[in-house]
């Protein structure tokens, strides 16, 4: 099992843009409070490790990573980015997390930022989409 530690505790109860380190591999996602998202980052984890959650996704790739490399023991969680709401996180976490697709050391298994507003998915550039008719359709530059 791993600990994860904050580099600042100042930054902690964040709305962010974060990054978790695994020894020399990483994970970058988005918050509305990084305490609690640490806490849930570590339940996953665990519950991986025991045989759930597991799949094509970004839990998976710590989790080998982990497994692979028994000495990391601890985790640290870096803010590279604090926000004013949750809208603001798109179009941030799409700047810190695209760049690092083809970068080998980033565990992140999807690329494809968006997040759920009130039922609005919101992406990355004031694109967004809104049901209709049981699909969601996508609107520009809201």
């Amino acid at each position: 099992m791993v600990n994860i530690i904050s580099l600042n505790e100042m930054h902690l109860d964040k709305v962010c843009i974060y990054r978790i380190w695994f020894g020399n591999k990483f994970y970058i996602g988005a918050t509305l409070n990084s305490y609690e998202r640490i806490l849930s980052h570590l339940s996953t984890i665990a519950a991986a490790f025991e045989g759930k959650r597991l799949g094509k996704n970004s839990i998976t790739n710590i989790v080998n990573h982990l497994i692979a490399n028994p000495i990391i023991e601890t985790a640290f969680f870096e803010l590279l980015e604090e926000c004013e709401n949750e809208i603001d996180l798109v179009d941030a976490e799409h700047e810190w997390l695209y760049p690092c697709k083809d970068n080998p050391n980033c565990l992140n298994q999807n690329f494809n930022v968006h997040r759920t507003i009130n039922g609005i998915i919101v992406r990355p550039n004031g694109n967004f989409a809104i049901k209709q008719n049981n699909k969601y359709v996508l609107v520009s530059n809201i």
